[in-house]
């Protein structure tokens, strides 16, 4: 993940990389076909703020070349190496790739965390005339009745203070970020995983806000709820469905 605040590296870098490579969920295998049928299989696609690569290893499955760039050494350093994938680690905002390069540009839900007039320049220095730029993203999960409410009554009042500004950017699913291309007609894409009552913790541990509260106070927020979870989860030694509200914008330059 790539961003431009001192605050979101200390989110994101460092131990913080293996909680996320372990339990962020895998984007929608439609979403890629999608893309696929956007460019063609020869095109160069960046993966830009890769992290561990979740999203610039699936690409690879349709694309011949994919360059992946994230800002966070460690989150490189702990990708998934793929032979059709390039790992390189600079800011989104300022690359080292050549003018023109790219047919297509995906950032897999970090956009907020950009610089987004640095970052604009960039993508118009480095896409193709007639490229495509694609983001995309989730704002939140949705368990149940009883575990949202576990959720909302226990855990969320003690993150309520270590938000960063960049959240609200995703909890309204980028409506509030205008790209600077002609937008594309995109086909609305579910994401939903099958998850233990650990993983979904894991999961809410892995958010920049969790992130920052235990470097600040410690995890005990979390510990605490577990009881409350296991007590509300229908089937607590069994996995159960995780929805993930999950949206994309796209548009090609012109």
């Amino acid at each position: 993940m790539s961003f431009n605040s001192e605050v979101s590296m200390r989110t994101f870098d460092g131990h913080s990389s293996t909680i996320y490579s372990r339990t962020r969920p895998m984007y929608p295998a439609e979403l890629y076909y999608w893309l696929s049928q956007q460019v063609s299989p020869s095109s160069t696609v960046w993966d830009c703020a890769c992290g561990t690569g979740q999203a610039s290893v699936d690409l690879a499955t349709y694309f011949n070349h994919v360059e992946a760039s994230d800002i966070s050494v460690s989150q490189v350093t702990a990708a998934t190496p793929h032979r059709k994938v390039h790992y390189q680690v600079f800011p989104a905002e300022k690359t080292h790739y050549p003018d023109n390069h790219f047919d297509m540009i995906c950032v897999a839900h970090a956009l907020h965390w950009f610089d987004l007039d640095t970052f604009w320049k960039e993508v118009r220095r480095v896409l193709k005339p007639g490229g495509i730029f694609v983001c995309w993203g989730y704002n939140w999960l949705e368990i149940g009745e009883a575990e949202d409410k576990v959720i909302s009554e226990i855990i969320l009042p003690e993150l309520d203070a270590y938000w960063p500004i960049q959240s609200q950017l995703l909890r309204n699913q980028y409506r509030d970020i205008e790209l600077p291309f002609e937008l594309m007609k995109v086909p609305e894409f579910e994401l939903s995983c099958f998850w233990s009552v650990t993983q979904a913790l894991d999961f809410i541990r892995s958010w920049s806000a969790s992130q920052l509260r235990i470097q600040d106070k410690g995890d005990e927020f979390l510990t605490k709820a577990l009881p409350a979870l296991l007590a509300a989860w229908s089937e607590p030694k069994k996995k159960q469905e995780i929805r993930l509200p999950f949206f994309v914008k796209a548009g090609r330059m012109s």
